[in-house]
């Protein structure tokens, strides 16, 4: 009899454990508490490796560019940052500062892929475009038309736009007051194979307000949109992002996590509180895919922007509807300028040039992606590591491309 007692202490011990680790976890990769047997890495001293390539005939001071990249690398506390700049359509200049993994002392390449955080809100927001502007999408007929079915009693009422323009009451992953899907979000353990799936995560939480009454940035807006689209086009949400977007803009690194072939490494260094570097933790990031999940690489990203630029691959009319500024029930725009998917920006680049951009944060890495139409440009930027201010690294795109206006490359 007592040995039954001590295994069964043993066994509940051990479940214990095996639930609450990925919760301690969270709480240590947040500056938190201790990392547990945690292995420590330095960034090899100056001079680091670095890549430049130059994809056009256009002349082009690259030294500048890697400069800028070095600049902010270090500005950033990154082992690596990689960025590419695409002018009228067409791939212009890419390249590469430091390393993709510290442990194994691999130089980062233009090939190598970060996940985006919530810059993926832009790629969904590419396949809400692409349904507007070929299938008659229609952004405020109610969300239960196109699913056929109601997961939550108080979302009826919200429409593609409200999802698109985080003005539909959803929380944020803080405020869920799903507890399922709050251990979800906060162990990163669970895989959800589609958006569905994932709705499990909050679809149990109440809203923070009625729908269009307010904004509130929230990633599950951007994943209930998704399972929107998915039903919308009849197909698999991945299957759509790949034959709609990513295969008819030539995006061949951008994807699914599980799938890399050239995933750098990820790190936590306290936002560059520590000189030292400390491998991100394993995550699952599908229940928030289409918020915050998809990989990809600079290069493939400004071909992301430059999709807004092709008259063939998207209307102006359908650009204009997913750059215009949304406004709240009382008709005031809401309070951070955010479009459908994207941000407008009037004074990010020389006080001059609109520009529309979305930044994302990731375990263990960032990323950035601005599109300036007056100019033609579209640039994107990405690290390995997290910053305590996102624009410490985010601005690396906006001296690209203040750069290349120096340089001579107008529209």
């Amino acid at each position: 009899m007592k040995n039954k007692i001590i295994t069964l202490i043993c066994l509940i011990i051990t479940l214990l454990i095996w639930l609450f680790k990925p919760v301690y976890d969270w709480a240590a990769y947040r500056g938190k508490a201790p990392i547990l047997f945690a292995s420590y890495y330095t960034l090899p001293n100056a001079p680091h490796p670095e890549t430049s390539h130059v994809h056009s005939e256009t002349e082009l001071d690259e030294a500048k560019l890697i400069n800028i990249l070095k600049t902010y690398r270090e500005q950033s506390q990154a082992p690596g940052l990689s960025a590419a700049i695409a002018y009228q359509g067409k791939s212009l200049w890419s390249g590469t500062v430091g390393y993709a993994s510290l442990e194994n002392n691999i130089p980062l390449t233009t090939e190598h892929q970060f996940r985006i955080g919530s810059t993926s809100k832009a790629m969904t927001a590419t396949l809400l475009a692409q349904l507007i502007d070929k299938h008659n999408f229609n952004l405020d007929t109610p969300i239960q038309d196109y699913l056929g079915f109601n997961p939550n009693p108080l979302w009826p009422a919200m429409t593609p736009r409200q999802l698109a323009s985080h003005s539909a009451g959803l929380p944020h992953y803080k405020r869920n007051t799903d507890l399922m899907g709050l251990y979800y979000a906060m162990a990163l353990t669970s895989h959800f194979e589609t958006p569905l799936e994932a709705l499990k995560g909050f679809d149990g939480s109440e809203l923070l307000y009625s729908p269009g009454e307010q904004f509130y940035y929230s990633s599950y807006g951007t994943v209930l949109l998704s399972a929107v689209l998915a039903a919308a086009s009849g197909q698999d949400f991945i299957d759509a992002m790949c034959e709609r977007i990513w295969q008819p803009l030539d995006m061949p690194q951008t994807g699914l996590e599980e799938e890399a072939e050239h995933l750098v490494d990820f790190y936590f260094n306290n936002k560059g509180q520590q000189t030292s570097y400390i491998p991100w933790r394993n995550v699952d990031l599908s229940h928030r895919l289409a918020g915050g999940g998809f990989i990809s690489t600079p290069s493939d990203l400004a071909k992301l922007g430059s999709g807004y630029l092709d008259r063939h691959f998207l209307s102006q009319a359908t650009v204009d509807t997913m750059w215009t500024p949304q406004k709240l029930n009382n008709g005031e725009i809401n309070p951070q300028n955010y479009a459908l998917g994207w941000r407008e920006a009037k004074n990010l680049l020389l006080d001059k040039y609109t520009v529309y951009h979305h930044g994302g944060v990731s375990r263990g890495s960032q990323s950035i992606l601005m599109v300036i139409p007056e100019l033609s440009l579209s640039i994107a930027a990405n690290i390995n590591v997290n910053t305590e201010k996102f624009w410490d690294f985010g601005h690396v795109v906006t001296a690209l491309a203040e750069q290349i206006v120096l340089q001579g490359i107008k529209h």
